[in-house]
């Protein structure tokens, strides 16, 4: 990864550009949302998932998935539009950076959290697992051919990275 640890294509930079960082440290996350921080995570076969968000789909196994990255972005999955009615990117990265700070409370290893915006309609999907040597849940070095705008960081996400 990149020194400061985020990565970004082309057009989430271009997304990136147009944020209000002001507003962002102003606004607080949703009731929902802020559960599924403050619930943490749970391991379950050596996957690392959201307790909330495991609750939603209990009756899959990682035996059902091809690595535990695949298990781990299948459960600890939503669109940020099923859970705001606004400036749903905004909320992606607050949502993100408090992931990432209560996933460091606890662990020493690195939580990878991905944002992608639909390439039509710019709404964001934020998937996280756990960063494993050699395994990664998209192309790392070829972002830029992705369709959509894509950022995958373990850091939280500031305008200086930007």
């Amino acid at each position: 990864m990149e020194k400061n640890n985020m990565l970004t294509n082309r057009l989430m930079r271009t997304q990136l550009v147009k944020i209000n960082w002001t507003e962002i440290g102003k606004n607080r996350l949703t009731y929902e949302l802020e559960s599924i921080v403050s619930e943490g995570f749970i391991e379950n076969c050596g996957c690392f998932l959201s307790k909330k968000l495991f609750s939603y789909c209990q009756s899959n196994s990682p035996d059902n998935f091809e690595d535990e990255i695949s298990f781990e972005c299948f459960v600890n999955s939503f669109h940020m539009d099923d859970y705001v009615n606004e400036r749903h990117f905004e909320y992606s990265i607050i949502f993100s950076n408090s992931i990432i700070k209560k996933w460091n409370e606890i662990y020493v290893d690195k939580l990878n959290v991905i944002i992608s915006l639909d390439d039509e309609t710019l709404l964001p999907t934020i998937k996280f697992h756990l960063k494993r040597d050699g395994l990664s849940w998209l192309d790392e070095h070829n972002l830029d051919a992705s369709i959509q705008a894509v950022l995958i960081t373990t850091d939280e996400i500031t305008i200086a990275q930007t």
